[in-house]
């Protein structure tokens, strides 16, 4: 969402336009590969698609996929599949980079990012009563 000098402090007007652009974002092809990821991008991903839209997006691959997605090779066989860079995984978490005053840069972000949920006990392989309570109280805490 953008490289801030500090000091730097988000507020709820930034998070109402950080949604719209995740939504607009979600609306691209490639970016199905957030649902596939699971955690806390499907999560966010599902917020910004609606489950109504769900079923389009779990057809198949997008244009995109060759040139840009990843390649696997399954028993000898090539297939492509989208995936999101770590740029795109930033931004869906809602992420700012903020320099500290030792010239280094600190991200800060609505949402925890991939690595930070996959330690965080919440991940359990599928979105449980736990993590929609958290959920529900983080977007409280907006």
């Amino acid at each position: 969402l953008g490289y801030f000098r500090p000091p730097f402090k988000a507020v709820y007007a930034d998070y109402i336009a950080y949604e719209q652009y995740r939504h607009k974002f979600m609306n691209e092809d490639h970016a199905r590969a957030a649902l596939l990821r699971g955690g806390i991008l499907w999560q966010l991903a599902l917020h910004s698609l609606g489950f109504n839209n769900l079923p389009s997006a779990l057809i198949g691959i997008s244009r995109d996929a060759v040139p840009f997605g990843q390649m696997l090779t399954i028993n000898g066989e090539t297939h492509f599949d989208d995936e999101l860079s770590e740029e795109e995984v930033d931004f869906i978490c809602g992420t700012y980079y903020v320099y500290t005053n030792n010239r280094c840069i600190e991200k800060l972000s609505w949402w925890p990012r991939p690595q930070a949920w996959a330690g965080s006990g919440l991940d359990v392989g599928f979105w449980s009563a736990r993590c929609k309570s958290w959920l529900q109280t983080h977007l409280e805490n907006v």
